[in-house]
């Protein structure tokens, strides 16, 4: 067998093994834009499995990625001086196609169209090793001091058919780049993923089913994560303060104790009450609601945003993508107002019908926001271990 031609490196996706015959996969990525001089980008590395066991996601990986470049795209335009660059490599081994593909080469991420059907479809086996060394060793020939940078790996299952790579090479790569400020995440599924990213000597690790819903809330996850990784980037950049990036990084452990208090009757000043409305802004429907109005500020015939210490969102006579959309907002809001808490209810889970897992699904976004709480069974729908 010929190993240059059984990895099969290749740049967005094209059957191009005998084009690129580095075994180190040196030129599967590409810089798309010209580095102004003193430029300091931030580059965002997904390596995404592509192997046959993702099928049953694969509408939910698609919108994901996308989901994942709006998240990027919003935090690129709130602050012009990050230079977001985008780089998605896909993977898998099904003899009919390179092995490791650069779908999207480092691009500003301004620049980057959504990902398509056509660009992602699962098939073959897992070189899941590969997959890292080949992607971490082209991307490191272009970053440059004063860069960050963010890999993340997803996969649902195990390594099974790399052919240069191993645990202990990866390991050597990851520990290297760690000590020089790259930040690895693991994503997996059908796996212990603390256990599997270990071994790899990845620390920020996260789980998540193999489902339409879990994959939904992985995604959620991730960007929230990586929301708040933007942000310490600045405040690195700004202050000259090292920042341990890698802390807590999918809110596993401020989740204990951001569980929204099961009786609220008193607030402080920059505490803040948000409880479930409707589009008629009726507050009297509800207990929630009507504590919102009595005790909190909130403002009968007012449906959505912040009334006094308390902030309503409108999930009910509204459509679930109305609802989805004004929860979104309200994370917006939050992440945008880091001076005030806020103690999430029940939402939804009353009067609009709305059951704990589907609102629970609805907040995925706020998982790493530090001033925002949720209820202990939202935390326990969105995998954390609070209440188990």
């Amino acid at each position: 067998m010929n190993l240059m031609n059984y990895l099969g490196f290749s740049r967005r996706g094209e059957d191009s093994k005998a084009d690129n015959p580095s075994p180190k996969g040196m030129n599967l990525l590409n810089d798309n834009e010209p580095r102004q001089e003193g430029e300091r980008r931030i580059y965002n590395l997904v390596i995404l499995d592509e192997s046959g066991s993702m099928s049953p996601i694969r509408e939910q990986a698609l919108a994901g990625v996308n989901r994942v470049l709006e998240t990027i795209r919003s935090s690129q335009n709130e602050n012009p001086d990050d230079n977001q660059m985008f780089c998605l490599v896909t993977f898998d081994e099904c003899g009919t196609r390179p092995d490791v593909r650069a779908v999207v080469d480092c691009t500003p991420v301004g620049k980057v169209h959504d990902l398509t059907a056509d660009e992602y479809c699962p098939n073959g086996a897992t070189p899941l090793y590969d997959a890292i060394g080949v992607s971490v060793t082209a991307l490191e020939k272009l970053v440059r001091e004063g860069d960050n940078v963010l890999v993340t790996v997803i996969t649902d299952g195990y390594e099974n058919s790399s052919v240069i790579y191993n645990a202990s090479s990866i390991k050597e790569m990851v520990d290297s780049l760690s000590a020089k400020g790259w930040v690895f995440t693991y994503i997996g599924a059908n796996q212990e993923s603390d256990k599997e990213a270990g071994v790899l000597g990845i620390h920020a690790t996260m789980d998540f089913l193999v489902t339409g819903d879990g994959a939904d809330i992985m995604w959620d996850k991730m960007r929230s994560g990586a929301r708040q990784y933007y942000k310490k980037v600045r405040a690195q950049r700004y202050s000259g303060t090292a920042v341990d990036f890698e802390d807590d990084f999918f809110g596993e452990k401020s989740s204990l104790s951001r569980v929204t208090p099961g009786v609220i009757e008193d607030l402080a000043d920059n505490q803040v009450f948000v409880f479930g409305s409707n589009a008629d802004g009726n507050h009297a429907l509800g207990y929630s609601s009507r504590l919102a109005m009595s005790k909190f500020g909130a403002v009968m015939g007012q449906a959505e945003g912040l009334q006094g210490k308390s902030y309503a969102i409108p999930v009910g006579g509204v459509s679930r993508s109305e609802a989805f959309v004004a929860v979104e907002r309200f994370i917006r809001f939050a992440d945008a107002h880091p001076e005030l808490t806020f103690f999430v209810t029940e939402v939804g889970c009353g009067g609009a019908g709305y059951s704990e897992a589907e609102m629970a699904k609805m907040f995925a976004y706020a998982n790493s926001l530090p001033n925002v709480y949720l209820p202990a069974s939202f935390w326990r729908f969105l995998g954390y271990k609070f209440g188990r």
